[in-house]
Formats: C-alpha cells, sequence, structure tokens
C-alpha cells in the first residue's frame, strides 16, 4: 500500500512538471527550460550539418549530440505517457493514453523520436532522417505557456480567427483575379513568361505580397497598368493584419485590466484562507508558505 502510495506521488509529480507545472513550481520552470533548450540544440545541430564544410569539421561532435537529443526527446515522450493518466480527465490506462498520445505535441514527440526505433530505415534516408528530427522545433510551442507574451498573443489569434480567415479567403482572391488577368493580357506577348494561369499566380503572389522577385513582369503597357494597381492593393490588403493585431491586442489588455480587480479580490481571500487555516492548526508552516507563494506568483504574472 505504501509503495503504491509511493508510486502514485512520483506519477503525478512527473505529470505536474511535465504537462501541468504551476507558476511557482521552480523545479518544473528548470526542467521545462531544459527540454526547450534541447529542441533548439536539435534544430541548431540539423542546420549546421546541411553545410558541408561545417559539418566535415564537426562531425564527430555532431553525431553525439544528436543522439543525447534523441535519448532526451525519448525520455520525455516515455514519461508523459506514463504520467497523463494522473490527470482527472485521463483517468484509467490504455484507451485515455492512447487518446493522450494523439493530440498534436505528443504526435510530434512519436515523429521526432521515431528514427530511434527505426533506425534501419532512416539511416538509408537521411533526408528523411533530418526532417523528422527538425519537426521536434514545433515542441518550442508548448513552451509558450511560460512566456505572458506570446499566450497573449495566442489568445489574440484565436479571437481574431475568423476575421483572419476572411483575410486569408480575400488574399487568394486577389491573386487568382490578377494572374487570370494578367494571363489573358501578357500571354500573348510573353508565351514562355505568362505560359499559363499557374505560371502567372507566381507574379501575383510575388507582386500582392510586395516581394517582387523581378523573374516575371509585365512587358505591356495595360499589363504595366494592371500590375501597379495589384501592388496598391496587395500593401492594402496586407496591412489589414496588423491593423487587425494592434486592435486585439488592445482589446485582450483592456480585458486583463479589467477583471484585475477580480483577481485581487480573490488572492487576498485565498490569503485569508489560508492564514484562518494555519491559526487553527490545519496547515503547517511549510504549506502556508508554498500555497501563499504560488497565489503571490499567479497574482504578480497576471498584474
Amino acid at each position: 500500500m505504501v509503495l503504491k502510495e509511493r508510486y502514485n506521488r512520483v506519477k503525478n509529480r512527473v505529470h505536474v512538471i511535465l504537462d501541468d507545472p504551476s507558476p511557482g513550481d521552480r523545479v518544473a520552470f528548470n526542467i521545462q527550460w531544459f527540454l526547450a533548450f534541447v529542441v533548439l540544440l536539435n534544430a541548431v545541430v540539423i542546420v549546421l550539418i546541411t553545410v558541408p564544410s561545417i559539418d566535415k569539421q564537426y562531425r564527430i561532435l555532431f553525431g553525439p549530440l544528436m543522439n543525447f537529443c534523441l535519448f532526451i526527446f525519448t525520455i520525455e515522450y516515455v514519461l508523459r505517457i506514463w504520467s497523463c493518466t494522473s490527470s482527472p480527465d485521463l483517468k484509467g490506462m490504455i484507451g485515455n493514453r492512447f487518446r493522450y498520445a494523439m493530440h498534436l505535441y505528443l504526435l510530434i514527440d512519436l515523429i521526432s523520436i521515431l528514427p530511434v526505433f527505426f533506425p534501419f530505415i532512416f539511416n538509408r534516408h537521411l533526408t528523411i532522417l533530418r526532417t523528422f528530427r527538425l519537426l521536434s522545433i514545433f515542441k518550442l510551442g508548448r513552451y509558450s505557456r511560460y512566456s505572458q507574451s506570446l499566450a497573449q498573443l495566442k489568445r489574440v489569434l484565436f479571437r481574431k480567427r475568423e476575421i483572419f480567415a476572411i483575410m486569408v479567403f480575400i488574399l487568394i482572391f486577389v491573386v487568382l483575379f490578377s494572374s487570370t488577368i494578367l494571363y489573358l493580357v501578357e500571354n500573348p506577348v510573353q508565351p514562355d513568361k505568362f505560359s499559363s494561369i499557374p505560371a502567372a499566380m507566381w507574379w501575383s503572389a510575388m507582386t500582392v505580397t510586395t516581394v517582387g522577385y523581378g523573374d516575371i513582369y509585365p512587358i505591356t503597357p495595360l499589363g504595366k497598368i494592371i500590375g501597379s494597381c495589384f501592388t496598391f492593393l496587395g500593401v492594402l490588403v496586407l496591412a489589414l493584419p496588423s491593423a487587425i493585431l494592434a486592435t486585439g491586442f488592445i482589446e485582450e489588455k483592456n480585458r486583463l485590466s479589467d477583471s484585475s480587480p477580480l483577481r485581487r479580490v480573490a488572492s487576498a481571500s485565498l490569503i485569508r484562507y489560508f492564514s484562518s487555516l494555519h491559526d487553527q492548526g490545519k496547515m503547517s508552516d511549510q504549506e502556508y508558505e508554498e500555497y501563499s507563494s504560488m497565489v503571490y506568483c499567479l497574482h504578480s504574472r497576471d498584474e
């Protein structure tokens, strides 16, 4: 019985560290940032080995580093799957573990460690191997919870998702419409450049996004006029998302400001409750300090 309780305690602690860390948990904070560092290290190594001169000179170092990263990723994945049933939403065994493993970040974790389990396949296809390993960079999205700015950006993007979807639709429409017009105007004069509407879409995408590589461009007077019009239209279309983001950040800031008095009241109530438990002897000095510091950290982060 004691061993089972200790086992469950360790399992719950691992789950809290990896999946549900509290703001005042320094151990979880340090482990999460160590994992983020390993993700970045893995990405840097994979990028550097694509440079032949660097790969040749430091290959003896890159190999152990990549194996170290894969080892850490494997341990992390196994611990996440093992401890996930400590979550109240995932009580149970195989079924809930499988449901947890189907989450986006867990699928990314699995893909990034597949070379460990199937080396005989990936060692023959180095491009696929490097691609799978580089996918681990998306694991960094999990650590945005520790950045208030990134968390705020995610909330803004989520709230404005419908407007951004409309903007994407408008951008696609502009690209299709402009490429069709330029194809009709320029194809008789430049059949090699504007050979089809998909070929004209390359010019349209580069023009509307104001990149303008210059490899394809209109030479007829009408084509130049139309191209100029769509260039100005592209500037307007691309300026709108910036305005939407700015508005979203202002709304988010106002929302947090409006709710901050409620947070202060809730924090003060919790502190008084912990103090009363401590005075009645129902809470030790250490527990009182830990819980009070957690409330203080939460309140400070929201401010």
